[in-house]
């Protein structure tokens, strides 16, 4: 069966699917927004009357109406292909008045297909919905923050999971299974599928899925229909459709919390602690990513950070959220490796944040019940870059540096604590540290006190320090008068 032939079949059944999720699942029922959100742009797909007609409309111009939003890979475009094929400060009074499909790159031309064979009369495209050149990036930073707003207010969210770019397309290459209905003597009726069902592979591990600003697109989508290249699955929160007719269910232990129409409401009600670690693996997954723009880094998962930071009702701040802000601050980069600090222009991000640097993170595992946390340590109420923490000088101690890290050494050349640091290895008595919390390190009451460190070098700024690597050590290698309080962490 080519895939043109199949194309009106595939889009039957995924009609039918968005019809029986509409009727019977509540994943489209509970709107996020008090009242009807829609973004500040949309493309009106046309009508049958002039196929090949497409219009950017204003949102404060429609009364209602559904829209699909599109998660996809840019690619590597030219500056050209930009000029080309996205909104521009120069075409936008065009646009608004106009424009041909044709206009359009070949994955942009697949999801306007998509969507009228969908019957949903607007869709969103970021590169097209938002200027992108031409205005200093006024309005990209504007809509950057409502990008939440836009994924998680969508009728749904097609993926164009199989497309390596703008110029790919997605609908051509995902073929529709062949199948056939056997029956019995008895007279009952089988299903028989060429071809079976992969979503770890077809989808988890697509290109698609290793951008960075699809973890926010994809968690905030109330559903999501993806186009692998193997065949076209429907996910919503009652599990996951395939193009086979077969059905999954999320599993508990993998990404139950992923396939949450609401999300993070299923999270909210699993605990304290299942909730911590969720957070600290989906950071983890999110600094493994790619992104093209490193200075994205802080952006592209804000709007997931503010929704589940709101659902927990704390505070939250590039990363780190305050129910959980001795943990989250406990991050480091993976053994060997290096971090690199992001230049940001026009703005500050913290030292304290993982979202200051390239690379990916880890966390700290330390066991839950037995760090006894400090409350001497809060955001600065008056300065969103800075923490509040009491400041303490090194002492007695003796190093072993190595290439990433370096190792306090006891006598006889036990190790007495270990410290990572984030970007460069510096002298120790250059160095004060902030201590997080304390715990033993073994099981009985005479066992040694460690306590959790943040390492932290003077500034030019007097009384403020900024974060130079994390990490535990023994408590007599810090002293314990002689403390500096109230100090900013930047």
């Amino acid at each position: 069966m080519s895939s043109r032939t199949a194309r009106p079949a595939r889009f039957t059944v995924l009609c039918e699917w968005l019809r029986q999720c509409d009727e019977s699942h509540s994943c489209n029922q509970e709107s996020v927004e008090t009242g009807t959100f829609l973004p500040t742009r949309l493309i009106f797909v046309g009508t049958t009357q002039d196929p090949n007609s497409l219009r950017l409309v204003l949102g404060t111009e429609i009364d209602g109406g559904k829209y699909i939003a599109l998660s996809h890979q840019w690619g590597n475009p030219s500056d050209d292909e930009k000029e080309e094929f996205c909104t521009t400060q120069d075409n936008i009074n065009h646009r608004l008045s106009g424009f041909s499909i044709f206009d359009l790159p070949k994955t942009f031309q697949d999801a306007v297909t998509a969507t009228r064979e969908l019957h949903v009369p607007y869709l969103w495209i970021d590169s097209l919905c938002i200027i992108q050149l031409g205005d200093d990036k006024k309005d990209w930073k504007f809509e950057s923050e409502r990008m939440q707003k836009v994924y998680s207010n969508a009728y749904f969210t097609i993926a164009a999971t199989s497309a390596r770019d703008m110029k790919d397309g997605f609908l051509d290459r995902n073929a529709w299974l062949n199948h056939l209905y056997i029956q019995d003597i008895s007279g009952r009726r089988f299903y028989i599928c060429v071809g079976t069902d992969d979503f770890e592979k077809d989808v988890e591990a697509a290109e698609l899925n290793k951008r960075a600003w699809v973890v926010q697109e994809r968690l905030l989508s109330r559903r999501i229909v993806h186009f692998s290249a193997k065949q076209t699955y429907w996910e919503c929160g009652e599990g996951i459709y395939c193009g086979n007719l077969t059905r999954m269910q999320g599993s508990r232990k993998g990404n139950f919390f992923m396939h949450d129409s609401n999300f993070p409401n299923k999270l909210f009600r699993s605990g304290f602690y299942t909730t911590l670690e969720f957070i600290q693996a989906l950071f983890v997954d999110y600094s493994q990513r790619n992104l093209t723009q490193k200075t994205d880094r802080a952006v592209a998962i804000s709007g997931l950070q503010s929704r589940i930071a709101d659902t927990l009702q704390t505070k939250s701040r590039y990363g780190v959220l305050q129910k959980y802000l001795h943990r989250n601050l406990l991050w480091h980069a993976p053994d060997n490796k290096k971090l690199e600090r992001i230049p940001y222009p026009g703005r500050d991000v913290p030292s304290w944040s993982w979202m200051a640097y390239t690379g990916s993170v880890q966390f700290a595992k330390i066991p839950f019940g037995r760090v006894k946390w400090k409350n001497n340590l809060c955001f600065d109420e008056e300065h969103e870059l800075a923490l509040i923490a009491e400041v303490r000088k090194f002492q007695n101690y003796e190093t072993k540096l190595f290439e990433r890290h370096c190792v306090i050494v006891g006598s006889g050349g036990v190790e007495r604590g270990r410290i990572q640091y984030d970007t460069e290895i510096v002298d120790l008595c250059q160095l004060r540290c902030v201590i997080l919390g304390s715990y033993k390190a073994a099981k009985y009451r005479w066992s040694a006190e460690q306590y959790c460190i943040l390492v932290v070098r003077q500034t030019a700024v007097d009384g403020e320090y900024e974060r130079i690597g994390s990490g535990s050590i023994h408590r007599d290698y810090v002293v314990r008068g002689d403390v500096l309080r109230g100090v900013r962490i930047v």
